[in-house]
């Protein structure tokens, strides 16, 4: 299923990577982080639902696009906090999903400006989500990530949430569908994007 990452365009593309591998947008750089940007801390039923899971801190929250089962755009907001990450329903703000920080083994992402990447999680599924605030999404992943690893116990290079980048990756849709995203880098300085079944898999 072809998709367009229209953000990244000719000229507000840079070099300049991010983890060392990802190009980032001009854009992006001197851009102040806004953290808990959508309030959910503040927001009595959101809170009271995620402090029944244990979540008492929130560093991170923004609207993205879960690309579900069917290919279809479905969106979500996703919260960063001490137990892990979590997708609230756009709408309701209700817990669709949650990725405790032990069950969450990396993130995947393109070497491309745009804003896709993956949650891997071995012991369910995977989930395939868009972002325009990747970047910082994924720096207060790697902190928290980092932070309950070291109180479980866990020292030296195992304490850092890998992020893995490349012109394409895959990741498990369901346990039984491998799901393959291409990335290619249009003429016109865009990026296309490609998710289909990987086949063999």
């Amino acid at each position: 299923s072809p998709m367009r990452a229209p953000e990244a365009v000719d000229g507000d593309v840079v070099m300049r990577p991010f983890l060392g591998v990802k190009e980032r947008r001009r854009s992006s750089f001197g851009k102040v982080t806004l953290g808990d940007d959508l309030g959910i801390s503040n927001d009595a039923s959101c809170a009271s639902t995620l402090t029944k899971y244990g979540a008492n801190e929130i560093t991170f929250s923004a609207h993205c696009i879960k690309i579900n089962k069917r290919d279809e755009c479905v969106k979500r907001i996703l919260v960063v906090t001490n137990i892990g990450v979590v997708l609230l329903d756009a709408h309701t703000r209700r817990m669709r999903r949650k990725f405790a920080w032990r069950d969450l083994s990396e993130v995947r992402v393109s070497v491309f400006a745009d804003d896709f990447f993956a949650l891997v999680a071995p012991v369910e599924y995977d989930t395939l989500l868009a972002c325009s605030r990747k970047v910082e999404a994924i720096v207060a992943m790697r902190d928290m990530w980092k932070r309950d690893a070291r109180a479980r116990g866990v020292i030296g290079g195992e304490d850092e949430l890998p992020v893995r980048a490349g012109e394409s990756f895959t990741y498990n849709a369901t346990a039984l569908r491998v799901r393959r995203v291409d990335f290619r880098r249009l003429a016109d300085g865009d990026v296309d994007i490609d998710v289909s079944d990987e086949p063999n898999a």
